[in-house]
């Protein structure tokens, strides 16, 4: 009977009954032993499993991507909706200009002149009467909704950047897992 330390041995190789080695049991004994080896190569396959799982992030990489795609498209949506601001504050500002030109113009009319109503209307015609002070109001709103879209986009944007962050670790650890034999779970 030859006895055999297991210090500084791992896994299989690490295996003492009645402190021998399996290749120095006796023959039916090494064989029953030896028949027990798949089961201790999955359980050590199934502790690695483990062990990577821990120390990974637990979301699934469908998950990741499909998070990063809606943060994606709410910054498109956001960006349609900071034009459409913007655009409103282009045309209400025409708008006011007009007005304003508006109405230097009816200044400028001759209070004694006999056609003033005429040309006051007729200007009123060309140049139509906006309130501009509600649409100095809507340039305000829209405006703040600029700011608003803008912060929200950067909010979008890190977003992005921390599910990246998180995807790169999830597939590391699902190309591990699939090395070690694993299935890895999609959508």
């Amino acid at each position: 009977m030859k006895r055999t330390s297991n210090i500084g041995d791992e896994g299989i190789s690490s295996i003492r009954l009645g402190e021998m080695k399996i290749c120095d049991l006796p023959i039916a004994e090494g064989a029953r032993a030896r028949s027990q080896i798949p089961l201790v190569e999955d359980t050590a396959r199934q502790n690695k499993i483990e062990d990577v799982l821990a120390g990974f992030p637990k979301q699934r990489v469908d998950y990741l991507e499909g998070a990063i795609r809606e943060c994606e498209v709410n910054i498109l949506h956001i960006q349609e909706m900071k034009q459409q601001q913007q655009q409103l504050i282009s045309e209400y500002t025409s708008q006011i200009s007009l007005c304003e030109f508006r109405d230097n113009e009816i200044e400028r009319i001759d209070v004694d002149d006999p056609e003033r109503d005429a040309k006051i209307k007729d200007l009123s015609k060309r140049f139509p009467p906006y309130n501009v002070a509600a649409m100095q109001q809507q340039i305000i709103q829209s405006g703040e909704s600029i700011v608003r879209a803008d912060e929200v986009i950067a909010k979008e944007y890190n977003s992005i950047a921390e599910l990246r962050e998180v995807l790169v670790m999830c597939q590391a650890r699902d190309a591990k897992l699939r090395a070690l034999g694993a299935i890895v779970a999609t959508g």
